[in-house]
């Protein structure tokens, strides 16, 4: 009895999880700036996220770090969680704290020039939990503008 509990339990946790894969982050954008001082930056961003599963998603970690040219230059830090509701495609608001650590380095950045993200490579962790369950996905060194378009 407990066998058959435990393979019933399973195959509706296998079958509700198909669709994860069709979860994408459809665009990001800036909302608001506060400079808590020289170093730190408090970024909120408006994140529209595809959610076709019937699951509630919750974004409650994560770190990036940014480098160029193989220097730190900053860490980014999920300051809030947020709740995505299930079968939604909607805006949430993120907060990021945004920690410089090579200020010479961020300032001496042309922001003009049109191939500013592909200066910088990212990598890090976002923490995701769906009821019970939370998953660590970990994000390799890769370009800030490949992992940007990766995430539509």
């Amino acid at each position: 009895m407990k066998k058959s509990l435990l393979l019933g339990f399973l195959s509706l946790m296998l079958i509700s999880c198909t669709n994860y894969k069709n979860i994408s982050i459809v665009d990001i954008r800036p909302d608001n700036v506060s400079f808590l001082n020289t170093s730190q930056v408090l970024l909120t961003l408006g994140v529209k996220v595809d959610n076709p599963t019937g699951k509630k998603l919750t974004l409650d970690q994560g770190i990036l770090e940014v480098f160029r040219d193989g220097q730190n230059l900053a860490t980014l830090t999920v300051n809030d969680s947020i709740t995505i509701a299930p079968k939604s495609n909607e805006y949430n608001k993120l907060e990021v704290l945004v920690e410089v650590k090579d200020l010479i380095a961020l300032v001496n950045l042309d922001m003009n020039d049109r191939n500013t993200l592909e200066q910088f490579d990212v990598e890090g962790y976002l923490k995701v939990k769906s009821g019970l369950f939370s998953k660590r996905l970990k994000i390799d060194r890769m370009n800030l503008n490949d992992l940007l378009k990766s995430l539509k």
